[in-house]
């Protein structure tokens, strides 16, 4: 048997990036009749690659700004305590309770209503615009396709039913190919995303986001149907509930952010330019 290397010739006109091919070519057979038949087995039809784009800045902004938001939060916890005591007060004693710190209480629950909303926005551009590149890294650093397009990077968020797994999907293909131990190129034609190792962080994370939005969600709207004390105490207490899966989901969202730039930082890209 002889070994026999083919590049970077044989590859579409519109890659800029060689590819080598090796494969054991018997002595009895000719090396044009090995390599036809070869293309014909396994015709190229590669994903042109991107320039590996650094990521570490999105990364850091993100993670400062759900460490942010995280204090909000946790404000707005102390908040929703001293809430749940004054509306059963209320509720029990209407004489006993002052009425300024109920004042008060409202408007620093508006007020920091307003920060959670503000701070959730500006996290979530600067998450899904750290994933998009992400994405795009990927794609240079493995052959393997990707299982959503691109685009669902920022779609996959807020189209009904698809959001509820869409977006878990592409950080677990993105965790996959950007792995320094992750899918080899000379495996691209027999593997699939969709059997790939998944990572426990990034389905703790992704439970986490689940219940600290779809879950509260619902409670909040189901508590939302009455104008009651009993009503607004309920709120109170779900915001309550509630308050650690969404402190864990920022914790574990800027671990996972920070796991897969360190992956992407420590791999070369699959490619290199043609000389």
């Amino acid at each position: 048997m002889e070994s026999l290397t083919v590049a970077p010739a044989i590859r579409q006109k519109s890659m800029k990036y060689p590819i080598v091919i090796r494969y054991e070519m018997p002595k009895d057979c000719s090396p044009i009749r090995m390599i036809t038949q070869r293309m014909m087995m396994y015709p190229i039809d590669l994903p042109i690659p991107q320039p590996i784009r650094p990521i570490r800045g999105f990364a850091i902004a993100v993670v400062v700004l759900l460490g942010v938001g995280t204090l909000i939060d946790l404000f707005s916890l102390i908040v929703a305590f001293n809430r749940a005591s004054l509306i059963s007060a209320l509720i029990d004693s209407p004489e006993s309770v002052d009425m300024d710190a109920v004042n008060t209480n409202d408007n620093l629950s508006i007020l920091l209503g307003w920060a959670q909303t503000f701070m959730y926005v500006l996290t979530g551009i600067a998450f899904v615009i750290w994933l998009y590149r992400a994405r795009s890294n990927a794609e240079s650093l493995t052959l393997i396709p990707h299982r959503r397009n691109a685009a669902w990077a920022v779609f996959g968020w807020v189209v009904p039913i698809v959001s509820l797994w869409f977006p878990k999907q592409i950080v677990d293909d993105i965790w996959a190919t950007s792995k320094p131990s992750g899918p080899d190129i000379s495996e691209f034609r027999r593997l699939s995303l969709n059997s790939a190792p998944r990572s426990g962080l990034v389905m703790a994370w992704w439970a986490s986001w689940l219940i600290s939005t779809w879950v509260s969600n619902f409670f909040y709207r189901v508590s939302a149907r009455s104008d009651d004390l009993d009503s607004y105490l309920m709120a109170a207490n779900i915001e309550i509930y509630f308050a650690l899966p969404t402190l864990t989901c920022a914790v574990l969202a800027a671990m996972v952010v920070l796991k897969i730039t360190g992956f992407q930082d420590r791999r070369p890209a699959t490619f290199a330019p043609a000389v």
